[in-house]
């Protein structure tokens, strides 16, 4: 399944991930009714061999493809062969149950409610380890890759109020998708690839949110070696990259960007020294 190129499957994504509304539009001193879309959340519970696991607060699409990459970032799966079953389940109350069968047990930890705002994002076990990678980018790579991803948000540019997040090779986007959480965006990435039998290692990952310490270990879990983002790293993300030999890109603009950590595979000039 690959969103870019099923327009078909893109636009029902895009009704399904949004929610029609009238609200009150002002206009100087004139106010009136404005018929528009606002981006939809809801809850699911994800349950693993019959136990429930975690409960996401994220946008309703790519569900299966969510569970799947939450499963594999937490280190609970390895391969898509190790899921027996999967399926979203919709109870009559409206609530929507996401069944995961593995073919292993799993030790399942504490029901835990991830949000999808500013302090959301938890995971069960660090990832941890050094990325071994002979990956290399450019200026303009950077730069391009940002725009695309950009353009590509179909539901951002219809409702607002999302994240996005994308897998490159070179100055192609793989796989795409879209949530009101940074974390769950970079999740459906993983579960995206998984399903496609598609590697991850020596991939670069793009993300419009803030890269904080649960995407970089995310981004350690996936073996991708250069995490771009428009905007900024925390401090532990940025100790957390140069420990792992993560390269870590941010505060991306039309035609700049800053290098946190592992400028060494950026093909550019070096940086004058400090005066």
């Amino acid at each position: 399944m690959r969103p870019l190129r099923l327009c078909g499957k893109i636009r029902h994504m895009i009704d399904e991930g949004s929610h029609s509304i009238t609200y009150a539009g002002y206009y100087d001193d004139e106010c009136r009714p404005v018929h528009g879309v606002v981006p939809e959340e809801g809850v699911i519970t994800l349950h693993v061999n019959g136990q429930p696991l975690v409960r996401l607060m994220c946008t309703p699409i790519l569900l299966e493809e969510l569970g799947l990459g939450f499963l594999f970032n937490e280190g609970l799966i390895e391969t898509i062969a190790d899921v027996e079953e999967v399926k979203v389940l919709a109870l009559r109350d409206g609530r929507r149950w996401l069944d995961v069968w593995l073919g292993h047990e799993i030790e399942p930890p504490r029901l835990r409610t991830i949000t999808s705002g500013c302090s959301g994002g938890t995971t069960f076990e660090p990832a941890g380890g050094p990325i071994e990678s002979d990956l290399r980018v450019t200026p303009r790579q950077v730069t391009y890759l940002m725009a695309v991803m950009s353009r590509g948000a179909e539901l951002y540019h219809r409702t607002g109020g999302l994240h996005v997040a994308a897998l490159a090779e070179g100055e192609q986007l793989l796989c795409v998708a879209e949530d009101i959480g940074r974390h769950n965006a970079v999740d459906k990435i993983a579960g995206l690839c998984l399903r496609q039998g598609m590697p991850m290692q020596d991939r670069i990952l793009l993300s419009s949110g803030r890269i904080s310490s649960e995407v970089v270990n995310k981004a350690a879990r996936m073996s991708v070696p250069v995490v771009i983002s428009r905007t900024s790293p925390t401090s532990l993300s940025v100790q957390l990259a140069q420990a792992w030999h993560i390269t870590l890109i941010g505060y991306m603009r039309r035609h700049s960007f800053r290098v946190y950590a592992g400028k060494e595979r950026l093909l550019a000039p070096e940086c004058p020294p400090e005066s």
